[in-house]
Parts: structure tokens; C-alpha cells; sequence
């Protein structure tokens, strides 16, 4: 495994374009060409900006050799009226293929015992179906308190 220097950051309106890249690359598997990055910071990233600043969410990304290689991103709920002061979802972790199993996803975890200290939350939760994910997350010290869940959506 190679060395680099991985910088967690939180994805803001400055770095935004940075982060679209990511998901264009996430979502068609291969990077935009330069051009195309280019371009993409014309582009008017309004909704998604406001999204940022919706309160409890969090969204960060590793920075390797100039570039986001992965993200995470997080929403807290609070718990009104009761002992707890809440829970922090993890909603999303994702690393670009090429960079996993280097410690990216780890270190994109690790980022979660911050927003637990900022927003107090008692418990932190995921839920996944990617199975290999699990001892990622074991060794992130989360233990399986469920294994037949029942999840339903509503459009």
C-alpha cells in the first residue's frame, strides 16, 4: 500500500464542484476530463447549497492528491423531551474503488466521533445492505443490534 496524505473535509460551497466531481464519478465510473471540470464550475449549485446549511446534516470528503476520493455524510436528530439528546444517522459512506482498502473509509469514520461531540448525540446509527462494509464498521466499533429490519419508503 502506497503512502498519502488524506485531509477530511467538509464539503462547503467552496469546495462544492470538487464534491459534483465526485459523484459524476460515483455514478457513470469514471472521472469528468478536465474540460469538464472546467465547466462544471459554472454550473449554479443553489439547491445543493442550501442543502449544506439544512441543520444536523454533515457532509465530508478525503482530499488525496488534490482531489476527493470519497465521502461520508451524516444527519443528527434530535430527541425531543427525552433522556437522550439525540442520534446521528450515518447515511452514506463511499469511496471511489481505486482508493478502498488504503484507509480512506476509516478515516472518513473517524470524522463522526467530532459531529458526536458538537451535537451531543447518545447514539450513532447506520444501516447497510453492502456486507462486506460490516467489519469496516465492527472495526469502527459499531456492533449488529439487528439483523432482520424491515425498511419502507414512501415517494
Amino acid at each position: 500500500m502506497e503512502n498519502f496524505n488524506v485531509k477530511i473535509e467538509r464539503v462547503t460551497k467552496d469546495n462544492y464542484h470538487m464534491f459534483d466531481d465526485m459523484v459524476f464519478w460515483r455514478i457513470n465510473g469514471v472521472e469528468r476530463r478536465k474540460e469538464e471540470k472546467e465547466k462544471s464550475r459554472t454550473i449554479d449549485f443553489s439547491y445543493a447549497y442550501s442543502q449544506l446549511q439544512h441543520q444536523g446534516f454533515y457532509a465530508y470528503a478525503a482530499l488525496v492528491e488534490g482531489r476527493y476520493v470519497g465521502w461520508i455524510t451524516l444527519m443528527f436528530t434530535p430527541k425531543l423531551g427525552k433522556w437522550s439528546t439525540g442520534v446521528l444517522y450515518v447515511d452514506e459512506v463511499w469511496t471511489s474503488p481505486e482508493y478502498r482498502r488504503r484507509g480512506i473509509a476509516f478515516s472518513l469514520m473517524e470524522k463522526i466521533k467530532d459531529v458526536q461531540k458538537e451535537t451531543g448525540a447518545k447514539r450513532i446509527r447506520l444501516y447497510t445492505d453492502n456486507f462486506p462494509a460490516v467489519e469496516l464498521y465492527k472495526k469502527c466499533g459499531f456492533k449488529i443490534s439487528a439483523e432482520e429490519v424491515v425498511f419502507m419508503e414512501r415517494s
